[in-house]
């Protein structure tokens, strides 16, 4: 799963990465051009004082050094002149005897050219056409951009080096910025957090003005299923108070002397108003059991198992059962709580039911959470392990029970994709129940 700030910090620095190197180069190009601006104005400056320098001597002509720069007169110095009139050419001492190189001239009167200089070296070029006498003149002047090219290249590392502190800087404040900016989003997730446990009723809508609709929207979910399921359990437990009225005139009526007659009727009453009966009680169970936990709260294993304990012994008493239990300290899951009560208080009860004389429940967590619970009773074949969570489904009639039990077991671990299964107890010779549940 992709981060929020991940993709966003991903794309901010690629844009500042683009845009710094933009104006690396803009800056790169737009300094090489206003240098090399600069140099073509001095070569036009040489190239018209070497024009007026010019002085015809019978059928040649010379240049006046005098008024020519020193530095033309150092051999490669760097900066180079020649002058061409009918054939004849006249070049810098600078040179050396060396001939520029560099592209055939066209008929425009000023033309800036690239050539090499007498040791290869990288040349900046003005050729310029002029009329002197009524005799036309070429001029040639040059100037080495070697040490423009080292400048150049020198301001490139520095500004490069500059750029990246830069560019790393505003990563950074961007990063801060953006872990500040997202931090509701960090609060939410909290509370969301908080929600599930039970511990706060509704998120805290105090949230940027971007949030406030989700997070509405999350409260009014969370108040609607937890009405919702509200009025299922009083529901459930109106419809088992409403019940034991009638259910007690039946059971009057069933041992009505009118029926003695009638023998099989009066058993079948009697039977059927007892099963109903169990069926009340532990409908009323569950849903006092259920009443202990707020709607959203999660299993305590502490405090949730113990007083599930508590009340199936004294549902039991009768049977003396020593139960013991192996639960490591540091032990959580974000299970509702009624519904883990359902889960476990079912599992509980069949093995109370059966059980002889001792129970055994061992929890564990890595990354699932594994509940077993054994006994010591008369087990199940083999044969029977896949069909004792059918609905209504019970391997003995003679023990009392509706056989609704380990069927709604079996939907609340579908219900968290959970994995249950039975088979023998190696240990204490009984049922095995073994729940694997998600984290």
């Amino acid at each position: 799963m992709r981060s929020l700030q991940a993709k966003l910090g991903m794309g901010l620095f690629l844009s500042l990465m683009a845009a710094f190197i933009l104006l690396w180069i803009f800056i790169s190009v737009s300094m090489r051009y206003v240098i090399e601006d600069y140099i073509y104005s001095r070569l036009a400056h040489d190239a018209e004082t070497l024009l007026a320098a010019v002085s015809k001597n019978t059928e040649t002509f010379t240049v006046d050094v005098a008024r020519v720069g020193a530095v033309y007169q150092q051999p490669f110095s760097g900066h180079y002149f020649e002058l061409a009139r009918s054939g004849e050419i006249l070049r810098s001492r600078s040179l050396w005897d060396v001939q520029l190189q560099y592209g055939k001239t066209t008929s425009t009167l000023v033309e800036r050219q690239y050539g090499s200089g007498p040791q290869g070296q990288p040349l900046l070029i003005l050729v310029s056409q002029f009329v002197k006498n009524d005799v036309p003149v070429q001029i040639v002047v040059a100037e080495d951009l070697s040490p423009i090219e080292a400048a150049i290249s020198r301001f490139q590392n520095q500004f490069s080096i500059t750029i990246v502190a830069i560019l790393l800087s505003l990563v950074l404040l961007q990063v801060w910025l953006m872990r500040r900016g997202l931090r509701p989003i960090k609060q939410v997730q909290h509370d969301l957090g908080e929600l599930e446990a039970g511990r706060i009723r509704s998120l805290q809508t105090d949230v940027p003005q971007e949030l406030v609709p989700l997070v509405n929207e999350i409260n009014h979910l969370h108040n609607a299923l937890e009405s919702r399921l509200a009025r299922h359990r009083h529901a459930l437990s109106d419809l088992a108070h409403a019940l034991k009225k009638p259910l007690t005139v039946i059971q009057q009526l069933s041992t009505d002397e009118r029926l003695r007659e009638l023998p099989e009727i009066s058993s079948i009453l009697q039977r059927q108003s007892e099963t109903t009966a169990q069926l009340i009680h532990r409908i009323l169970t569950r849903a006092k059991l259920a009443g202990a936990a707020q709607t959203g709260r999660v299993f305590d294993f502490n405090e949730d198992l113990s007083n599930l304990l508590d009340t199936l012994q004294m549902m039991y008493r009768d049977k003396a059962l020593r139960v013991t239990m192996q639960i490591p300290d540091q032990i959580s899951t974000r299970m509702d709580a009624h519904d883990m009560l359902e889960l476990l208080g079912n599992l509980l009860d069949n093995a109370f039911k059966w059980a002889k004389h001792e129970i055994k429940i061992s929890i564990s967590q890595t990354d699932k959470l594994h509940i077993v619970i054994e006994d010591d009773g008369p087990g199940i074949p083999a044969e029977s392990c896949t069909a004792i969570t059918q609905r209504g489904k019970r391997l003995d009639e003679q023990v009392e029970g509706h056989g609704m039990g380990l069927a709604i077991v079996g939907d609340i671990v579908d219900d968290y994709q959970g994995e249950l299964n039975f088979k023998g107890s190696e240990a204490l010779g009984g049922l095995r129940v073994t729940l694997l549940l998600p984290r």
